[in-house]
């Protein structure tokens, strides 16, 4: 019995907290994401796909720092395109790659994304698209703004290359855990 009364909260949390975003109004416009897509899956690929993010990160973070709305900032990213280009292909010939790059502003379809406790509904978005050689390896994603894109201690941007800067919790596993230990009281007898 108590493991379906389990069952049944963690199913329920997930619910609740992914609709989380989706009462606040159409989130999909009152954002702008970022998209970095590497050349392949390979390790050396991987991270220079994580070099270039950080390299384009800093450079935005900078650019759209005092937008006041989403129009603003989006004007300003437009703006920013051929730089963002510049900073991207900078950054992939410094790791010694030729790769070309593509750099474009447009609206992409995503997966569901949590951001602490903001979870980011999967639909279209405008986002910022940066794209390594083939762009046929795994992606990183964040939004630009608001400025959500997670950045570490060093502020140099949580990735592959520094899991041990970044601690993925899951509220549910966590209280399941107290549940199993005894430390979250059960029903009344």
């Amino acid at each position: 019995m108590l493991r379906k009364l389990v069952s049944g909260f963690i199913i329920l949390t997930v619910l609740t907290g992914c609709g989380y975003l989706d009462g606040a109004g159409d989130v999909h416009n009152k954002v702008i994401r970022l998209h970095v897509i590497a050349n392949s899956d390979s390790p050396a690929d991987q991270a220079l796909k994580m070099r270039v993010k950080d390299e384009v990160v800093n450079y935005l973070r900078q650019e759209l720092g005092d937008a006041r709305d989403v129009d603003e900032a989006s004007r300003t990213a437009r703006k920013c395109l051929p730089q963002v280009q510049r900073v991207a292909e900078a950054a992939v010939s410094a790791n010694g790659y030729h790769y070309p790059v593509k750099v474009c502003m447009g609206t992409f379809a995503f997966p569901t994304k949590c951001y602490g406790d903001l979870v980011f509904p999967q639909g279209d978005y405008t986002a910022v698209r940066v794209v390594i050689g083939e762009g046929r390896g795994k992606n990183w994603w964040c939004v630009l703004f608001p400025p959500l894109c997670l950045v570490s201690a060093s502020d140099q941007g949580i990735g592959l290359n520094s899991p041990g800067e970044a601690r993925v919790k899951l509220k549910c596993v966590e209280l399941l855990a107290r549940v199993r230990l005894g430390s979250v009281p059960g029903p009344a007898r």
